[in-house]
């Protein structure tokens, strides 16, 4: 067992200035948890790379800035926060900017567009980001990543293992590592289960433990009766019928919180939904009144759709559903809500498990298995189960957590204890050998000019956790034919034995697309350039194909429909099932065509709730898709620079910006107001603004009265068009 350690000697020892040493204490920390001081007899504060495998909420994150405040006073360096998600990333930087700025500190955050300048970054010496923006800038041969940092922690390292995100943090990794060789490199995670070997990869010591502030107790919920890993058995006497409203009944009487982890959008809705009238008579008069206030701002009656009402009705009950189809600005009123314990219960599917901080005394893991394409009905990985549990604990308030799985008989009790809570969550694997993804990074590093030749790239990924793992691999013909693949297509040239990257190449890397997304525009833009016809139906349908393209799932409603779609609009594709491989696909065809008519019916101004319905999407699918089309728009727009097809970029400017606020053309000038937007816009271009000149000789009296504008917008709009 670790021995105590007194925290407040500890910065004395190690030589924190007395207002670090202030304002670290005034969180009330008097003793450290025995894996933080596991960190420090690891060299954690003498510059030792650590890798901390152990739970949520036992220290990790302190153990990390406690590195970064010592490399800040002593070495005046730079550090480097990356977090696997935007939201993360955020809170990480409400957090530090709350805590360190008072001292002198200057936080900055990177997590906007990818093409984004980043010059202003140099000027900050904690900067959080994402793997994603920490990977364009090294694209962009940003100087200030080169020398300097003095500290990197990677935050839920384990993402190593996520197919689509995994190889960037990779690559990212080990690029950084390699432009700085004195960097000191810390990786968190509570689910790695080869800890040790990620700790040879990044030559640092591995801290490992189970320990947690808040004991966690497993168990399986079967017939009334509650049997713990342990061997324990409590026996619960709800009334409710169901075993998931049994077990929150039980939680909520004992003053806890609760997180239903279920497989499906739709899940997440009809569980929150009969939850209601259990949850509702246990608020006090008080919570019911903020809860009115909340449900009112997440369904506002002018615009609210019917995902934001159905979300709007639960939550005044205490209950609320968290899933990819809502608004930003709704997930995170429901998890500050749910923070503040005025939202009682949170049914929700695993990705909320890998997102923000949000604990809860009992995590009820509902569904286990998950439908997959091809495969059917399978069971998740235990490591995302290992996800789920660890959110039971609540620190301020809780003196232990529970994580409750449901069977449906004695056998699967059995079961579900043996793959779940008896398992260990799966090794972390290298996903880097994909060729989509490898194809990617060697632009990158050929564009970024960190590799010139085949065998300098052999060099770089003989540093990749890939290779550490499968020690002699065989990637010569993989990444040989990448080389010709991107000589072929023009994204490189070839000069002897070394390669150098096309203006197409380099600014493909900068605008972080796939290459076969690049050469899909590439295509489609030249056809244009050659006299074919174009309309806006043609544009996005060749971005909608393109692989990097968010798409819209087709089941088997709606076939006829979507064929109908795409026989009338045939005449106005620039590019044909033909023309691109992905489209021989029958359902990827079909999930084309209804995105592109998702993003006309958006953009010919059709009220959000309408698109939603017609669609079977939430309001953040709008935004997801709407975000996804703009970037590829804007990187249509960047090659046609390229090419020089004048002729193109400002239809693609306006087209970029009709996606991005659902409007038809004739409003793209009153929408670039700022506080305008869509609704907005059509209400004064109805009223006879239609351009910004028409409001030369408009006073505030006149622009007041009109619907949705008031007397501030109205002072506004007149201060931006004078």
């Amino acid at each position: 067992m670790t021995a105590l350690m007194h925290f407040e000697d500890l910065l004395v020892r190690h030589n924190f200035p007395p207002a670090y040493r202030q304002a670290l204490l005034a969180g009330g920390i008097t003793m450290l948890h025995p894996p933080q001081a596991d960190a420090i007899h690891a060299g954690v504060l003498n510059g030792t790379n650590v890798i901390l495998a152990v739970p949520t909420a036992s220290g990790k994150t302190l153990i990390a800035e406690l590195a970064i405040l010592k490399a800040i006073f002593e070495k005046g360096g730079r550090c480097l926060y990356i977090a696997p998600l935007k939201a993360l990333a955020s809170e990480k930087y409400r957090d530090f900017k709350k805590k360190y700025e008072p001292l002198g500190i200057k936080v900055g955050i990177a997590i906007g567009d990818l093409d984004s300048p980043s010059a202003y970054l140099k000027d900050y010496q904690i900067i959080i980001a994402t793997a994603e923006k920490m990977d364009s800038l090294l694209r962009a041969r940003s100087p200030w990543l080169s020398n300097g940092i003095a500290v990197t922690v990677f935050d839920e390292v384990h993402v190593i293992n996520d197919a689509s995100r995994g190889p960037t943090l990779e690559i990212l990794i080990t690029r950084i590592r390699l432009m700085n060789p004195e960097m000191q490199v810390l990786a968190l995670s509570a689910t790695v289960a080869n800890a040790r070997e990620m700790a040879d990869w990044l030559n640092a010591k591995a801290v490992i433990s189970s320990w947690r502030p808040i004991p966690l107790h497993e168990g399986i919920y079967y017939n009334k009766r509650l049997t713990y890993e342990s061997g324990r058995i409590k026996i619960l006497h709800e009334d409710a019928p169901d075993e998931t409203q049994q077990l929150v009944m039980d939680t909520l009487r004992g003053q806890g919180q609760v997180l239903v982890f279920v497989n499906a959008r739709r899940s997440t809705q009809s569980v929150a939904r009969e939850l209601c009238r259990w949850v509702g008579p246990l608020l006090t008069p008080e919570e019911k009144d903020i809860l009115k206030t909340v449900a009112s701002d997440i369904a506002p009656e002018t615009s609210a759709t019917k995902v934001c009402k159905k979300l709007a009705e639960v939550v005044v009950h205490g209950v609320a559903f968290h899933h990819a189809g809502l608004k930003p600005d709704q997930r995170e009123a429901i998890e500050e809500n749910f923070k503040k314990n005025i939202i009682k219960v949170i049914c929700c599917t695993p990705t909320l498990a890998a997102g923000v901080n949000l604990p809860a005394r009992r995590a009820i893991i509902r569904d286990t298995k998950r439908y997959v394409s091809g495969a059917g009905s399978v069971f998740i990985a235990a490591s995302e189960y290992k996800q789920c549990a660890g959110r039971a604990g609540r620190p301020q308030y809780d003196e232990y957590g529970e994580a409750v799985l449901i069977a449906k008989s004695l056998s699967e009790q059995d079961a579900l204890f043996d793959r779940f809570i008896l398992a260990p969550p799966e090794p972390v694997i290298s996903k880097l050998s994909d060729e989509a993804q490898l194809r990617r990074h060697v632009l990158a590093s050929v564009a970024g000019g960190y590799v010139h030749d085949v065998n300098g790239m052999f060099e770089f990924l003989e540093h990749t956790f890939l290779a550490h793992q499968h020690k002699g691999a065989n990637l010569i013909e993989l990444v040989g034919g990448i080389f010709d693949f991107l000589h072929r297509e023009q994204f490189i040239d070839k000069s002897g034995f070394r390669f150098f990257p096309t203006p197409f190449g380099a600014r493909v890397s900068r605008l972080y697309i796939d290459p076969v997304s690049a050469l899909v525009l590439k295509k489609g833009l030249a056809r244009i350039a050659a006299g074919t016809n174009f309309s806006s139906i043609g544009i996005l349908h060749l971005i909608c194909s393109c692989p990097d393209s968010e798409r819209l799932s087709v089941g088997k409603k709606g076939l006829e429909e979507l064929e109908d779609f795409g026989n009338k609009v045939a005449d106005e594709l620039v590019m044909t099932r033909e023309d691109i491989q992905s489209l021989q696909d029958y359902y990827t065809s079909l999930g084309v065509l209804k995105t592109v008519w998702m993003l006309l019916r958006w953009m010919d101004e059709e009220k959000e709730e309408a698109v939603c319905e017609r669609f079977d999407i939430g309001p953040g699918d709008i935004f997801r898709h709407t975000e996804s089309a703009q970037w590829l728009v804007y990187a249509a727009q960047s090659i046609a620079e390229v090419y020089q097809f004048k002729k193109l970029t400002h239809f693609l400017e306006g087209l970029k910006n009709r996606v991005r606020y659902g409007i038809k053309a004739e409003l793209l000038e009153l929408a670039g107001l700022k506080g305008i937007g869509r609704i907005r816009a059509r209400v004064l271009f109805d009223h006879g603004y239609q351009t910004r000149a028409d409001f030369k000789n408009a006073t505030e009296t006149d622009l007041a009265p009109i619907k949705t504008i008031g007397p501030a917008l109205a002072k506004d709009i007149l201060r931006q068009v004078g």
